[in-house]
C-alpha cells in the first residue's frame, strides 16, 4: 500500500469506524466469539515488582507498604491494559502529538528533503512508536474514550440536587462572625497594655457605648475596627488561632475581653454569627454540575476497564492473593 493511500480520506473512514465499532465493544459485553484469536497474557514480573519497590524508596525514602505496593501493581495492570486497546485500534494513526514525537526521533537521522510523512513511516518501521511518551500518550487517549458514555442521560435538575445533599461536606459554608474590636497596641503601650485594657473595657460596659462610637477609643488597627462575615479559618490567618477560637466563643451584643493577638490586646463586639449552611443550588451550580460530570466519567472508565480485564489473563508472579503482594506465583483470568 503506498503512503498516497495511506493519506486517502475513505481509508480514515474506515480506520476511524474500525476503532469506534471495537470502543463500542469494549463498553457493551458480549459472548466469546468461536475461533477469536486470544490476546497475549499480561504478566507482571517479579524483577518489575522488585523495580517498583525501588523506585518508591528512591522517591520516598521508606519501601511500599503492602497495600502501597499493591496499588503499583494494579495501576501497571490498568496502564497496560489501556496501552494495548489503544494500540489494537490504532489511536496512534493520526495523532499530531505522536507524530511530533516521532519527528523529534528521527531529526538525528533526517536527511534533506525528506518529508514529515516519510520520517514517521521510518520512525514507524524502526520500532520508535514503542516509546514511553507515545505509550503515555496513547494511555490517555484511550482513559478519556472509555470515560465517554455516547448514551449518557442528560443533566436533570434532581440530578444536581441529589448530588449536592449527597455531598454537603464538600459543599458546606463555615460558620461566620461579625464583629467590631477595640485595639490596643502592644508597641504602643508597653507594659500599661493590659491595665489600659481592663480600663477601656469598663469604660465600654459602664457607658454602653455602641461599637461606632467606642472606636474613637481604639489605637489604629491596619485591618480595619468591623470585620464582616469572617469565617474561623480567615480570623486565623488574620488574628491568629487562639484569638479564632476565643472569639467564635464569645456571646453577641456585649463587650468581651481582652483577647490577645500578635498585635495586641482586643476588646471585641459579636455583632452576628451564622451557623455552617448549606448553600442553595443555585449559588453552586457550576461547581455542582462539574462534579457530577466528574462522577459518570469515572463510573464509566470503571466500567470500561473491568470490560477490558474480562480480555485478558492478568498474572502477577508473587501474588498469591489478587488483593495482595505473596510469594507465590498466581493467574487471574477475566474470561
Amino acid at each position: 500500500m503506498t503512503w498516497r493511500c495511506l493519506r486517502s480520506r475513505s481509508l480514515h473512514f474506515v480506520i476511524i469506524g474500525a476503532a469506534l465499532f471495537g470502543v463500542r465493544a469494549l463498553r457493551a459485553p458480549s459472548a466469546p466469539e468461536p475461533g477469536k484469536p486470544e490476546r497475549a497474557p499480561i504478566v507482571i514480573s517479579a524483577e518489575r515488582i522488585r523495580l517498583m519497590q525501588s523506585d518508591f524508596v528512591q522517591r520516598w525514602g521508606a519501601m511500599a507498604t503492602a497495600e502501597q505496593l499493591n496499588a503499583l501493581i494494579e495501576q501497571a495492570i490498568e496502564e497496560e491494559l489501556l496501552y494495548r486497546e489503544a494500540r489494537a485500534l490504532a489511536l496512534d494513526f493520526e495523532d499530531r502529538s505522536v507524530h511530533r514525537r516521532l519527528l523529534e526521533k528521527m531529526r538525528v537521522s533526517d536527511r534533506p528533503g525528506r518529508s514529515h510523512e516519510e520520517l514517521i513511516r521510518e520512525a514507524r518501521a524502526l520500532g520508535l512508536d514503542d516509546d514511553v511518551v507515545i505509550r503515555r500518550l496513547l494511555i490517555e487517549k484511550m482513559r478519556l474514550i472509555l470515560a465517554e458514555d455516547p448514551n449518557e442521560t442528560p443533566l436533570a435538575e434532581r440530578d444536581l440536587q441529589e448530588y449536592l445533599e449527597r455531598h454537603r461536606d464538600r459543599f458546606e459554608q463555615p460558620a461566620e462572625l461579625t464583629f467590631s474590636h477595640i485595639f490596643l497596641s502592644a508597641s504602643t503601650r508597653g507594659d500599661h497594655l493590659e491595665r489600659d485594657a481592663e480600663a477601656v473595657l469598663a469604660q465600654l460596659r459602664s457607658q454602653a457605648r455602641s461599637s461606632e462610637a467606642a472606636a474613637e477609643l481604639s489605637d489604629p488597627f491596619p485591618l480595619g475596627l468591623q470585620l464582616r462575615a469572617y469565617s474561623e479559618n480567615r480570623i486565623v490567618s488574620r488574628f491568629g488561632k487562639p484569638f479564632a477560637k476565643q472569639v467564635f466563643d464569645l456571646e453577641p451584643g456585649v463587650w468581651s475581653g481582652p483577647i490577645a493577638s500578635p498585635y495586641g490586646l482586643h476588646l471585641v463586639w459579636v455583632h452576628e454569627k451564622s451557623a455552617p449552611r448549606v448553600p442553595q443550588l443555585a449559588a453552586v451550580r457550576q461547581q455542582v454540575v462539574q462534579a457530577v460530570m466528574a462522577e459518570r466519567s469515572a463510573a464509566q472508565l470503571a466500567r470500561g476497564l473491568a470490560r477490558l480485564r474480562g480480555l485478558y489473563e492478568i498474572r502477577v508472579e508473587g501474588r498469591d492473593d489478587p488483593s495482595s503482594p505473596g510469594p507465590a506465583l498466581a493467574a487471574r483470568s477475566g474470561k
